[in-house]
């Protein structure tokens, strides 16, 4: 952890004046977190497949809640062995900072998820100024910005060492070109961005220039237990859906090593295909004959099931080590390389299928849509009584935002669009469908009673 972080991790960037009860500055921030609004949005936000399913499904704040549980048992795992006592303080692992950090980590997710977020990047970054849409960028405004706590300062006013740990890519976008190469299974820095130019003066004092761009060793804990939650809990939905055959994936042994080498290989340089085989070959020995007959939902195969995700996620658990340099918290590379195989189950029977894709294109046809009429509808006037009360305050507060001044003065494209991804990211699936319904004359929705107002 950076030295000033770990000095002042329990500093607030805004003057606080908490009522004094049991509570640690990082369990206050964890409670914070779990009654804001933009959590309880992710029940209506995708995980994989969309939330209007028939099936009990997960989706993005039932994985929040096991990302954060998982994240608070790898943190115990590191401070209570007492082997790791000297190293583990180093780096200032804490769980309560960990699940803050889990619960907070896909606040930022559009509705449908990945596709809505590639529509807005595009668009974005089309507007000058602008550095794009980025969805761990979004869960930092959030938190700092648009979640409203009190009236006198904007965001939740977090501590400095949970806003740190919630950083999975610690550096804007312009920083990404600047950042250096590592290997795949090095978790240290991440290659992507996650932090808005807007929110650069709450990035500075989270993370002093001296910093880097290293995670610091809870911003691990919280990525990794991210990883193992998609990994694990995903294939029971697709399972118990009739989509994954985890009894009969020897069949398919080939057909998913080729898929999974082509798309891995091609994000990653030094992805290694023989341990992927490896770690493949562990999982379909894993599930084979773990499932009797077609009926998944009998008692013998739903206690084979849980039989074979407590395996998986104790393995995976105990991957966690503390090491003698920043960000003093590695993970087994064998693993990594597991946890990939286990996604790579979702990614062959389920994501990279005509069902879920032509979906797809309907929902980012829906979003890019959706974004460009409340464009006009705010370009047109941007304190109209007939523009959404939470989009017009949120185009007034980018107006006011001093901190942003140099993105956003002179720079009225800008402030339109990035509003706008602020309201589209603050509703859930079933609000973006009907507001594009109600612009586009197709709803039978009454005018009486709407959820906007």
């Amino acid at each position: 952890m950076c030295a000033t972080v770990e000095k002042c991790g329990d500093k607030r960037r805004y003057n606080s004046h908490d009522s004094q009860d049991y509570r640690s500055p990082f369990e206050r921030d964890r409670d914070r977190i779990l009654y804001s609004s933009a959590f309880r949005r992710l029940a209506g936000v995708t995980q994989v497949a969309a939330v209007s399913e028939q099936r009990v499904l997960h989706n993005r704040l039932t994985h929040s809640l096991k990302v954060a549980q998982m994240g608070r048992r790898l943190a115990q795992t590191i401070t209570r062995d007492e082997s790791n006592s000297g190293l583990a303080e180093r780096a200032e692992v804490d769980a309560d900072v960990v699940e803050a950090a889990c619960l907070a980590h896909d606040l930022g997710h559009p509705p449908f998820g990945h596709v809505a977020e590639s529509v807005l990047h595009e668009r974005l970054q089309q507007v000058r100024g602008l550095d794009g849409f980025e969805g761990n960028a979004q869960s930092f405004r959030i938190v700092t910005k648009l979640a409203r706590r009190r009236i006198t300062h904007p965001g939740l006013n977090l501590t400095r060492a949970v806003l740190d740990a919630i950083l999975k890519y610690p550096r804007s976008f312009g920083q990404v070109r600047t950042s250096p190469a590592t290997l795949w299974t090095d978790r240290s820095l991440g290659g992507k961005w996650g932090v808005y130019e807007s929110e650069i003066n709450d990035f500075s004092w989270i993370r002093p220039s001296p910093c880097g761009q290293v995670r610091c060793a809870n911003a691990v804990l919280m990525d990794w237990a991210d990883d193992i939650t998609f990994a694990t809990h995903d294939i029971e939905d697709y399972y118990r859906a009739g989509l994954i055959p985890l009894g009969d994936l020897g069949q398919a042994r080939a057909e998913i090593l080729e898929h999974a080498v082509a798309r891995l290989e091609e994000d990653h340089h030094d992805f290694r295909s023989a341990d992927f085989k490896t770690a493949l070959d562990d999982v379909i020995s894993r599930f084979n004959g773990a499932t009797r007959g077609s009926d998944w939902d009998t008692k013998e195969n739903r206690a084979w099931l849980n039989k074979i995700t407590s395996k998986n996620l104790t393995d995976l658990v105990g991957a966690v080590r503390v090491v003698d340099k920043p960000p003093y918290v590695a993970v087994d590379p064998d693993a990594q390389y597991l946890v990939e195989a286990l996604k790579e189950l979702t990614w062959y029977y389920v994501i990279d299928r005509p069902q879920l894709a032509m979906t797809q294109v309907g929902q980012k046809k829906l979003i890019g849509a959706l974004y460009g009429q409340l464009c006009d509808c705010v370009r047109k006037d941007a304190s109209s009584n007939r523009l959404p009360v939470v989009l017009r305050e949120m185009y007034q507060d980018i107006d006011n935002d001093d901190d942003a001044s140099p993105v956003f003065k002179d720079n009225e494209s800008a402030r339109i669009a990035r509003a706008v991804a602020d309201y589209i990211c603050s509703l859930t699936e079933c609000q973006a469908i009907d507001l594009s319904q109600r612009m586009n004359g197709t709803t039978r929705s009454s005018i009486f009673g709407a959820w906007f107002h």
